[in-house]
């Protein structure tokens, strides 16, 4: 395909602040990319905007002028112009003209997105779905912890959907019942919010699962992203409300209440249990459950980091606006095969309508794709995923 023309623009995302979109024409008509930003984030992912989004748009598309007439015919070639982007634009900016050139270059070859990655992938990409939400993205409600979420294992990603929707109804009925204060709120990625503590908020969702798979006979697990970092400060974790007793817990404490929970609760899912810095605390819940000990905040999408910190987990987030350029999102997925880690393609907080990231999740051979089960930006992922699946 050749580039007839390209610009940027400042569009809001689903948190309602702004980010970038890059509209690309070829002779195949117009294809957008936009990128997503996190609200909780980590020391190590790059910054997403590092000016104004006004002067970022501005200078972006002063640079954007210089791709236009370029022939694009692969997926390499679009990794090499994300050797000329030059470093101020590497986050938001760069990865929306990744995802722009990879629409387009996927009509251009009659081919769906995540076929320019693969050409034959396994579309058995099963969901991992937030249930519950609290952390930093429940604001002062609830629970202290980010997420408490559920798998579904099943024969076909609309299945398991079909299944994980089963429990979300189910977790909305019995916080109805549990609690006056909730009216069915959700946080950003469509989590529900209520005021219940951790331990509380477990109950419901595994009592909800429990329902879900008498009833159908599906095999449902249930996980939780800690995201442990946001509640770290001057070596304590400090939860809203004790939990077995206790709100002020040691580096120690907190490895063996994460190990006590997935005892109780059967997790099968174990997102950032520790500190970002805390490389070995990672490794001890490891070696002490039968679950996937997920790096996210540990590892950022960086191939240096999965590098330092490969044998600490057994499992990885990939979040490609965490390091901002394709090409570096499929080295980071190629390195995780090799330490036969596996791979989860997830969302962010503040998402755009796009769905790629379920092109993605097919494309890089994750296993899992993270997203929300609620929230029209969310099920616009999932319904890409059931039309991929079918």
């Amino acid at each position: 395909m050749k580039i007839k023309g390209i610009e940027s623009r400042k569009i809001l995302n689903s948190n309602t602040n702004y980010t970038i979109e890059v509209k690309l024409k070829t002779e195949h008509g117009l294809f957008r990319g936009s990128s997503p930003a996190g609200e909780s984030t980590s020391m190590y992912e790059v910054k997403q905007f590092k000016e104004s989004i006004d002067q970022i748009v501005e200078k972006f598309n002063s640079f954007l002028k210089g791709l236009t007439g370029k022939d694009v015919s692969s997926l390499n070639d679009v990794f090499e112009i994300e050797k000329g982007i030059p470093e101020e634009f590497i986050g938001g900016a760069s990865l929306s003209l990744g995802y722009a050139l990879v629409y387009g270059l996927a009509r251009a070859k009659d081919l769906e997105p995540f076929q320019l990655f693969n050409q034959k992938p396994n579309t058995k990409v099963m969901p991992v779905c937030k249930m519950i939400g609290g952390g930093m993205h429940a604001s002062r409600a609830g629970m202290t912890i980010q997420e408490i979420l559920v798998l579904t294992m099943a024969d076909s990603a609309r299945e398991s959907i079909d299944h994980t929707i089963k429990v979300y109804n189910e977790v909305k009925r019995l916080l109805s019942d549990k609690t006056i204060s909730f009216i069915d709120g959700v946080d950003p990625e469509g989590g529900l919010v209520s005021g219940l503590d951790d331990y509380e908020s477990l109950e419901i969702v595994s009592k909800a699962v429990g329902r879900v798979m008498k009833e159908t006979g599906a095999d449902i697990r249930l996980g939780i992203d800690a995201a442990a970092s946001t509640f770290y400060k001057d070596g304590k974790y400090s939860y809203k409300k004790p939990i077995y007793g206790k709100d002020i817990l040691t580096k120690e404490e907190q490895i063996d209440l994460m190990v006590k929970l997935a005892d109780e609760f059967g997790l099968y899912y174990i997102e950032d249990p520790v500190d970002e810095n805390f490389q070995e605390g990672y490794k001890e819940v490891m070696k002490k459950v039968d679950a996937l000990v997920v790096g996210d905040d540990l590892t950022s999408t960086k191939v240096d980091r999965l590098e330092k910190v490969k044998g600490d987990i057994n499992a990885t987030l990939i979040k490609p606006n965490q390091v901002g350029l394709l090409s570096d999102v499929v080295k980071y997925s190629e390195l995780s095969d090799k330490y036969k880690l596996a791979k989860i393609v997830s969302h962010r907080s503040e998402e755009t309508n796009s769905s790629i990231i379920s092109d993605l999740a097919l494309g890089l051979g994750a296993k899992y794709i993270k997203i929300g089960i609620n929230r029209g930006e969310r099920v616009e992922k999932l319904n890409r995923l059931m039309e991929i699946s079918e």
